[in-house]
């Protein structure tokens, strides 16, 4: 009788839920705050006819959030999430009930529930990551599993049908809207094309922040409540010391590593394991079971070779046996790998393992790799200026004949199990632009034609950088998820990105990366390059050295210490910064001056790269062998055309020389190192801590650091 009660009690309280802004939600914040932004937006005619959803209006709701009684930690995310940002937006806070309650004409409804018939939606298809959008009658259908699913369905539709924005960790944009309608949606399905999307750069690790851009990567702090991530177990990448310890068995058995053609060891702390060694099998075998024993929600290994850059692999006879049988380098891996492979496939089926074909790996071997391996190839020799597949490597570092788009060719002819590490940024000068916006989505849309299934993006991973971090991040996560979106779409979404985060003069942003991409289209470049390259060359200007200042004279030379030297300090030959640095200041000045202060201060952030760039320039002034070569050009003629000059004697002459240059070399390399010190004082401030990778932290070492040369000498 009481549970009779209590249902016609609920039935009443449906009935009756117009849901006023302060009526609080059934599961509370169990998952936190989202991020609070500025909300300020001009409110669109809203369009409402009878197929018309009204989500709220004036601050009221006839809707609930539907989530099913059994939800997993990120179904309730989902649910609250949604309820969460629908009350930033319109002030009214939508309560969330769960599907064990009577069911409303009017719900929106999150992850699989009773609500829908058992048909409405195929979630084998679906899988773990795709979701539907639809709305039946006046419900709102938000379908996708209980681990990234539904909440990858929530954030879709926040984005794409509701305007809400997710830019970055520390910005979000969720626009206003008193009125909140929703028109009627036919079935809108995502299913992602690639199974692993990863993107490393410092700022996108921040607050589980990866999880609204549909990334499920290694290199976020995921947890149960964001659904987890593709979970790699014993090591990212490079592990075979971790599987064969040399601290265990280097000294006791070196023959377990490479081995040089005439039977001596090699050297080095990261040679490669001698591969044809049954007892290296037997090790590396022992080892990945350890693992698997206790990590029982694995679901990745990595059996990778070491990272030992130019080094050969073990030249040992029956490695070299298996070499020419295989006709690669690679074949000796392949057969390693899947040789553990197989031994853990009928215990642990939904267990893969990982294995690079990377730099000497790199050519396709003659085995095939087993069902359950995967082959990550990297793209560290290839041209980032152009897309796959359209010129050579720049780098002749793999062990290949073919270009890095021929190999991956190779490989998804004989495997539907490829990974690839792509590289995003530039590691020699991460602190200036890397002008190959024009290349991601090309080269993401290659890697799905060619059997690619996981993508790796590989960015500033060790520091912070001004070189558009945040529109990266944004952008990589958008075409992992859609690699297949158009020219328009693609530059749209960069578009939406610059005019969002940094405000109303976004305009100029994007012309300072069309001009630096436009500067290097002739120009092959990769991921080691610095600023040497065209994109950053200062043009060295001579002046007719026949002319003499007017205005120089004698008592001039004479009290040295009192002249401002500086119109005369480029008489002889001066470094002009390239255009990126001169219309690229013009730019920032434009944005800056619409900005308001939070995008003022991205924008300062941004602007960073440009003063890195123009000290390049600013040292061939500044440097003392510049400054002497003009000083001492300028007296020179001095002394030789001007009446009064003419009188002094040769060796005074000379002494004026050499103590004037001396004198202006010291008095303006000080003011070099200051623009420079400056310039590493702002870069710390601003969270930019190492200028490429492998380099030393600018924090620890600045009370150490010599300004008086470029930045990446300092």
């Amino acid at each position: 009788m009481k549970t009779r009660m209590l249902a016609l009690l609920l039935a009443l309280l449906c009935v009756l839920s117009f849901v006023a802004c302060d009526t609080p939600d059934s599961d509370g914040d169990p998952t936190g705050t989202a991020v609070e932004t500025e909300e300020e937006t001009t409110e669109e005619p809203v369009i409402i006819n009878e197929d018309t959803l009204v989500l709220a209006q004036d601050k009221q709701s006839e809707y609930f959030i539907v989530r099913a009684a059994d939800s997993t930690d990120a179904e309730i995310k989902a649910a609250y999430d949604l309820h969460s940002y629908l009350s930033k937006m319109t002030g009214c806070r939508i309560r969330i009930i769960t599907d064990d309650q009577p069911e409303t004409d009017y719900e929106l409804v999150v992850g699989y529930t009773n609500r829908s018939p058992e048909d409405q939606f195929d979630e084998e298809a679906l899988g773990e990551e795709g979701f539907a959008i639809e709305t039946v009658g006046k419900k709102l259908f938000i379908a996708g599993s209980d681990t990234r699913g539904a909440l990858y369905g929530v954030y879709t539709f926040l984005d794409e049908y509701l305007g809400v924005r997710f830019y970055a960790s520390d910005y979000e944009y969720i626009p206003k809207k008193p009125t909140l309608a929703l028109q009627p949606i036919a079935r809108d399905t995502q299913i992602p094309v690639f199974e692993y999307r990863d993107i490393d750069f410092v700022i996108s690790r921040v607050d589980n922040f990866q999880t609204k851009l549909k990334i499920n990567g290694v290199n976020a702090p995921f947890d149960a409540s964001t659904g987890g991530k593709t979970d790699y177990v014993g090591g990212f990448v490079h592990t075979f010391n971790n599987l064969v310890s040399p601290d265990l068995y280097r000294a006791s058995h070196p023959e377990y590593w490479g081995m040089n053609p005439d039977g001596t060891p090699q050297e080095g702390s990261y040679v490669q394991l001698c591969l044809s060694n049954p007892e290296v099998l037997q090790i590396a075998t022992e080892s990945v079971r350890t693992l698997l024993e206790n990590n029982p929600h694995t679901d990745i290994i990595s059996i990778s070779q070491n990272d030992s850059g130019e080094q050969l692999p073990c030249m040992c006879k029956n490695c070299q046996a298996i070499y020419d049988e295989e006709g690669a380098y690679s074949g000796a891996i392949i057969r390693f790998v899947n040789a553990i492979a197989n031994e853990f496939a009928a215990d642990y089926p939904d267990v893969k393992f990982d294995t690079l074909a990377y730099r000497y790996s790199r050519s396709v071997c003659k085995t095939k790799p087993a069902d359950n391996v995967i082959v990550r190839l990297c793209t560290i020799e290839c041209c980032f200026s152009h897309p796959l597949g359209t010129c050579p490597d720049v780098y002749g570092k793999a062990n290949s004949d073919n270009t890095i788009a021929e190999d991956i060719a190779a490989w998804g002819e004989i495997t539907d199990n490829i990974y690839v590490w792509d590289y995003v940024t530039n590691y020699a000068e991460s602190v200036t632009i890397f002008p190959n916006f024009h290349t991601l989505l090309p080269n993401v849309k290659f890697f799905a034609d060619h059997n690619v299934i996981g993508v790796y993006e590989e960015g500033n991973y060790f520091s912070d950088t001004c070189d558009f971090s945040e529109l990266r991040s944004y952008i990589m996560a958008k075409i992992l998820w859609d690699p297949y979106m158009s020219e328009e779409e693609y530059w749209g979404h960069i578009d939406d990105f610059l005019r969002g985060y940094y405000g109303r003069g976004w305009k100029s942003i994007r012309a300072y990366i069309d001009l630096a991409q436009d500067l290097v289209k002739d120009i092959h470049f990769g991921i080691y390059d610095r600023a040497a390259i065209a994109l950053y060359k200062s043009e060295i200007v001579g002046s007719n050295r026949n002319e003499l200042p007017e205005s120089l004279t004698l008592d001039m030379i004479k009290n040295y210490k009192s002249t401002d030297w500086t119109p005369y300090l480029w008489y002889y030959r001066a470094a002009e910064p390239s255009p990126l640095v001169t219309e690229g200041y013009k730019l920032f000045d434009e944005a800056m001056a619409q900005a308001d202060e939070d995008q003022l201060l991205r924008l300062e952030k941004l602007r960073l790269q440009i003063d890195f760039l123009y000290s390049y320039t600013l040292y061939k002034n500044y440097g003392r062998d510049f400054i002497y070569d003009n000083i001492e050009q300028l007296l020179l003629n001095f002394f030789k055309k001007h009446p009064d000059g003419q009188n002094v004697p040769k060796e005074e002459q000379n002494a004026y020389i050499r103590t004037i240059r001396q004198y202006c070399a010291d008095a303006y390399l000080a003011k070099y190192e200051e623009f420079n010190r400056t310039l590493c004082t702002s870069a710390i401030w601003h969270g930019i801590d190492m200028m490429y990778e492998g380099c030393y932290s600018m924090s620890e070492r600045k009370e150490n650091m010599v300004f008086a040369s470029v930045p990446r000498e300092w």
